[in-house]
Parts: structure tokens; C-alpha cells; sequence
């Protein structure tokens, strides 16, 4: 039997997802099981094999969308001015943790160490929200007139930890949320001058 392509997604592929990423996030991978998550979706346990040959394609899929989720909605908007397009990215990506909550402990709590095939499915989300960045800030330093941005090694690294940063206090936060979304979104603004004012100011010396 073939298994219909990402691009034919359907309702019931689409309820299986659903239904893993609520039973996952709450219980953990090991407690779920294939008959729960066919109850949780209303559909035959036949057709999560169909889609998705088992639980543990599930489960990785359920990552994979979550992150592919964030990217489509903390994509920078070009049309803002320089100085809001951040802002409006923090502004995504908060609203996101709130409303795909599950996903984001999923995400951002997840302990993907003793997986390779997990753990590479969210350095994949890290490495293009870092690049999204990385291009944001070329293209708003070079609308306001200001000298190339180096690529450096470096300021990869620095904004690799914002973004490491940024996951961290999202997952504690989703967990008490006892400050107010304005002054998350400040929190990370400020933290990023500082990541990047820590790696202009650098220097690392020559290479060993």
C-alpha cells in the first residue's frame, strides 16, 4: 500500500496528528499507546499504520509539524519597518507557544539526546529560525544604511544561544505564566542586543 504524500494531506492524516501531538505532549511517548490514539482521533487503529506506518512516524511527524508551524508564522514580514519586524517575530512566536502549547513542550522541552532522528528533526527547526534571523538582519542593516553585517562564526553562535534562550524561558513560562506576553517580547528584544553586542565585541583570536 502506498502512503499518500504530504502534499495529499487529508482529514483523517490530519485528526491522527492532532490527536498525537494532545496525547503526546501530555502523557509522554511511552504511556501513549496506538489504541488511544486512534480512540483520541475517532477513527480505526488500521488507518494510523496507513499514514503512518506506526507510533514512533507519529510521533516524529507531530515534531516536524509543530516546528514547520513556527517557521510559516515567524517568518519576517517585509513590508514592516526595520524596527518592528523583531518585535513582530517575538509577537509570533509567543502567540504560537500559547496556542500550539503542546507542541512547543514538545519542541522547546523535549529531551532529544538518546534520539538521533528527533534530535535532527529539531536542530533542522533551530538551524532555519536561525537563518530567518540572520537574513532579517541583513536586510534591516542594509535599509538603514548601515555596513554589512560580517557571517561569522561567531554571531551564529550568539544567535544560535538567543534562540536557545528564547526556548528556555518559553518553556518555563508555558508552565507558570506569571508575567505578562509585553514583557516576555521585551525580555527577548533586549536579550538579543545583547547576544549580538557580545559577539561584535568578541575577539576570539586566531584560530588554533
Amino acid at each position: 500500500m502506498t502512503r499518500p504524500s504530504r502534499a495529499r494531506r487529508g482529514d483523517p492524516e490530519r485528526a491522527l496528528l492532532d490527536a498525537g501531538r494532545r496525547l503526546f505532549a501530555r502523557r509522554g511517548y511511552e504511556a501513549v499507546s496506538i489504541d488511544e490514539i486512534a480512540a483520541e482521533a475517532g477513527l480505526a487503529k488500521g488507518l494510523l499504520y496507513y499514514y503512518f506506518t506506526g507510533k514512533r512516524a507519529l510521533y516524529l511527524e507531530v515534531v516536524r509539524a509543530a516546528g514547520e508551524e513556527l517557521a510559516a508564522r515567524t517568518a519576517p514580514d517585509p513590508d514592516l519597518p526595520p524596527g518592528e519586524r523583531t518585535a513582530a517575530v517575538l509577537d509570533a512566536v509567543i502567540a504560537w507557544a500559547k496556542e500550539y502549547g503542546e507542541s512547543t513542550r514538545l519542541l522547546l522541552a523535549q529531551n532529544t539526546g538518546a534520539d538521533p532522528e528527533l534530535r535532527a528533526i529539531v536542530q533542522a527547526g533551530r538551524d532555519r529560525q536561525a537563518e530567518m534571523m540572520l537574513d532579517g538582519l541583513r536586510r534591516t542593516g542594509a535599509e538603514l544604511g548601515k555596513p554589512p553585517l560580517p557571517d561569522t562564526p561567531l554571531l551564529r553562535h550568539a544567535v544560535h544561544g538567543w534562540i536557545a534562550f528564547i526556548e528556555a524561558v518559553l518553556a518555563q513560562w508555558l508552565e507558570k505564566p506569571d508575567v505578562s506576553e509585553r514583557e516576555l517580547r521585551t525580555l527577548f528584544l533586549h536579550a538579543a542586543g545583547g547576544f549580538l553586542a557580545a559577539a561584535r565585541r568578541t575577539n576570539p583570536g586566531p584560530t588554533q
